[in-house]
């Protein structure tokens, strides 16, 4: 049995000339296109698809939150795009933009001496951000007066105590069920079970630390999903770069 393979020589001449046309810059500018647009769906799909695992309370955190830094030059063996997060604008001082790395990798987030209670949250929910009136910037905590440090015998004297000199709106720390938590004063009528009429806003411990024993690998993971899309990007590129030099 023979097998017959057919070139058509003068359009393989004409491919190479054509191939000779082209500038040094066209694949610099493929390879640089394709790590920018890499980058991109990353921040823009993947990233975002693996963020559903953490309990979300701000909608527009990780977009707005995550930046792309651009392959630039035309080295290709330097080249190199990248994806982060960086706390910028009303964000600056987010601490969650900061820790991400230890949900990442897992490890030590450390400061974690008050903690919000879902009493402090929007809608009372652990799924929601904390109201605007109980964010710690609305809130002196460094001036919060504790129940143990009001004149009085017993603990329940030095609670109503430091209820009446806080008055109406104010924040005042107290031992609960063996937590101790920051509180807001919301009245100084008591409702009709004798209670007082407070909300519990933060658990607090000095100089606490939160282990995060499981690692998400969300942005390894993101990356991995991405780069399966790698070739056809690349393609994408190299047709682009083809068809404005070659055309």
């Amino acid at each position: 049995m023979s097998l017959q393979f057919n070139i058509n020589a003068s359009e393989v001449v004409h491919f190479t000339n054509k191939l000779e046309k082209l500038p040094r810059t066209a694949l610099p500018n493929a390879v640089r296109g394709t790590l920018n647009s890499l980058a991109f769906d990353v921040k823009k799909d993947t990233m975002l698809k693996q963020s559903k695992r953490f309990i979300n309370r701000d909608k527009n955190f990780f977009k707005a939150n995550s930046r792309v830094e651009m392959a630039r030059g035309n080295s290709v063996e330097s080249m190199a795009s990248k994806n982060g997060f960086l706390a910028t604008g009303k964000t600056k001082n987010n601490k969650a933009v900061d820790e991400l790395e230890q949900q990442e990798h897992g490890g030590k987030i450390n400061d974690r001496s008050l903690i919000p209670l879902k009493s402090a949250r929007v809608s009372k929910s652990g799924r929601r951000k904390v109201a605007p009136r109980n964010r710690l910037s609305r809130l002196n905590i460094r001036t919060v007066v504790k129940t143990s440090d009001a004149p009085g015998k017993t603990s329940a004297v030095r609670f109503r105590q430091t209820i009446i000199m806080v008055g109406k709106g104010g924040v005042f720390q107290s031992t609960w069920k063996g937590r101790n938590i920051v509180w807001r004063v919301n009245s100084l009528n008591r409702s009709s079970n004798g209670r007082f009429k407070l909300t519990a806003l933060y658990s607090y411990k000095r100089g606490r630390t939160v282990n995060i024993s499981r690692a998400t690998h969300f942005m390894e993971k993101a990356t991995a999903k991405t780069m399966l899309k790698a070739n056809d990007i690349f393609e994408k590129e190299a047709k682009r770069q083809f068809e404005k030099h070659l055309a």
